[in-house]
């Protein structure tokens, strides 16, 4: 897969055609065009929307940035699900770099250098929009969620995410307040392989973390 990336630099528009592949065919880069034109359409018809419904302004002012972001990740994941033969596994990295900088009305300020996939809104939304949004409201603001999405070692295993959110739920926090039990969270399992844990034995660890939280 190839990916069409481009890139402001000064006044300047660079374009570049990123993939692990060694070599790029005439035919990757058709494709990679084609690609493009469909996701920019996408990306149009969603601020249509939004602006439409007057949750975001024309310069991009968010009325409710979690409710933005959830339909922004919500219509990514329809994009995706449709065209999942096109985009690889390996090469999706490049497709959340792809995002950034392409809408000046979704995103308002665009992000100078490379993001870390902790720290891409797009690809935050993205892993939001799977959730209710009722669920997302009531743990809180989106800059809670963002704070929270930056622990990767939460985000590694659904069942800690899940466990997050419940935990927010019967406990609201700020987002100050949510940071202790989201760092305490990430230090314990930062190297633990929790896929070979069961239920229970993630449960127990977890518990004995809200002992000191």
């Amino acid at each position: 897969m190839v990916i069409k990336i481009q890139k402001k630099i000064g006044n300047r528009k660079k374009i570049q055609y990123k993939s692990y592949k060694f070599i790029l065919t005439p035919e990757d880069i058709k494709k990679a065009d084609k690609f493009d034109d469909s996701l920019m359409r996408s990306l149009k018809k969603l601020e249509q929307k939004i602006v439409s419904q007057k949750l975001i302004s024309k310069n991009g002012k968010k009325k409710d940035p979690l409710l933005v972001w959830y339909l922004i990740g919500t219509q990514i994941n329809k994009f995706l699900k449709k065209n999942k033969k096109y985009l690889s596994a390996s090469d999706e990295d490049f497709f959340w770099e792809y995002l950034n900088g392409r809408s000046n009305i979704l995103q308002k300020t665009n992000p100078e250098g490379k993001i870390s996939k902790s720290r891409n809104d797009f690809k935050t939304a993205s892993l939001l929009a799977k959730y209710l949004y009722s669920q997302l409201e009531k743990v809180g603001s989106w800059g809670l969620w963002r704070e929270i999405i930056t622990y990767r070692p939460i985000t590694q295993d659904k069942r800690l995410l899940d466990w997050v959110i419940n935990n927010l739920i019967d406990k609201p926090r700020t987002r100050d307040g949510a940071r202790p039990l989201l760092k305490n969270v990430a230090k314990r399992f930062k190297r633990i392989e929790t896929s070979i844990l069961s239920d229970g034995e993630l449960l127990k660890k977890l518990r004995d973390i809200t002992n000191y939280v």
